[in-house]
């Protein structure tokens, strides 16, 4: 039966390789900040549900360590791009409220450098949550595979009294 140690790491790179083919289309520097966002949203989700069920025996599966858990996931992976898309462009956003439009060009606005400071610090974290919330669930899922394919017990259906 794997432990939390292997979770974590499974789950961080699950998360990480996720994120990045869901940011596929973005820039090198943007692509980056997703992967890390993924894999730090993998590591987390790695560690889920033994959060959520403590593994106290090896008995302790039940609704969060479910085949329709996964399953719900997996059924999500559209609302989550949906979710990473919405992140990006509030990301972008954040970049173009730095610049203004004189006629037909664009100019960089005028702002002091605490704004320019807080705007690409909100830039930085809506690419990073666009990778975490893909991570995330990559990781919870890898935990899930695990559990179900490594050890004498496999993963309930829907619950371990189901």
């Amino acid at each position: 039966m794997p432990d939390g140690r292997t979770h974590k790491l499974v789950g961080a790179g699950a998360g990480a390789v996720y994120a990045g083919y869901r940011a596929k289309e973005e820039s090198d520097p943007h692509w980056w900040i997703e992967v890390a966002g993924g894999a730090f949203g993998g590591y987390l989700g790695g560690m889920c549900p033994d959060v959520l069920e403590p593994a106290i025996s090896s008995w302790h599966r039940g609704t969060a360590h479910s085949c329709a858990a996964g399953g719900g996931i997996v059924v999500l992976k559209n609302g989550l791009k949906a979710f990473g898309d919405a992140c990006r462009e509030s990301a972008e956003n954040c970049k173009a409220i730095e610049m203004i439009q004189q006629g037909n060009v664009f100019v960089p606005a005028i702002l002091d450098p605490f704004s320019l400071v807080v705007l690409g610090i909100f830039e930085l974290l809506w690419r990073f949550l666009a990778g975490f919330v893909n991570g995330f669930a990559a990781g919870y899922v890898s935990h899930l595979v695990l559990d179900a394919t490594i050890g004498k017990r496999s993963i309930p259906l829907l619950t371990k009294r189901f």
